[in-house]
């Protein structure tokens, strides 16, 4: 664990990889503040923590990233943006 936000992991891993990497937005998450995900093409990534974290927090806390299986950041932005209509 360390610390971060997920816009920075995201951008990073994009200059790693600029044309392998795709970046989600999520303009609302489950945390209440937006949030950035990524891929790879064949894992979906995010800088995440397990715990709930205040709205001011999600601009620099300590968490890890998250390996998701390949459709995860789709799925989980489609499901933040029925829950938040």
């Amino acid at each position: 664990m360390f610390y971060s936000n997920c816009l920075i992991e995201a951008l990073k891993a994009k200059i790693r990889h600029p044309f392998k990497v795709k970046i989600t937005f999520v303009p609302k998450s489950e945390k209440g503040s937006c949030h950035f995900m990524w891929s790879d093409g064949e894992s979906d990534y995010d800088f995440g923590v397990e715990r709930n974290i205040k709205w001011y927090e999600a601009w620099w806390f300590k968490g890890e990233i998250r390996k998701w299986s390949l459709g995860f950041n789709k799925k989980y932005k489609e499901k933040m943006s029925k829950r938040y209509r």
